[in-house]
């Protein structure tokens, strides 16, 4: 029961819950999110460590990159195809979803290099 609590805790969050429906793209880096939704890499890395405690997300090491994606477990698309089939507004999930399409671990590194 914990592991569900731990889930609908993590999936409580506006950005937590974003994070996860943009993961349902593909894998993300912490910047790609952060570029998404316009809030620090430290903030998204909190989000990403709480996501990953409830054992929704997993990352991966990439050559200098750590991606992140949706745990592989069964349970997780069940349960945002469930949610999902449950929520009518759907313009900021949609509008995030361009953005990930258009974001790249290069174009984010070509931008943390200006700043």
């Amino acid at each position: 029961m914990k592991q569900v609590i731990n889930i609908m805790k993590a999936l409580g969050e506006e950005n937590r819950f974003r994070i996860v429906m943009m993961l349902r793209e593909r894998p993300l880096c912490v910047c790609e999110i952060c570029s998404v939704l316009d809030i620090s890499f430290s903030t998204v890395s909190s989000h990403l460590k709480q996501l990953s405690y409830a054992g929704l997300v997993e990352s991966q090491k990439d050559g200098r990159w750590v991606m992140y994606r949706l745990a592989e477990d069964a349970f997780v698309p069940e349960l945002l195809k469930l949610i999902m089939s449950r929520f009518n507004d759907t313009k900021q999930l949609e509008m995030d979803r361009q953005l990930v399409l258009k974001a790249t671990p290069e174009k984010c590194s070509a931008l943390l290099r200006m700043e």
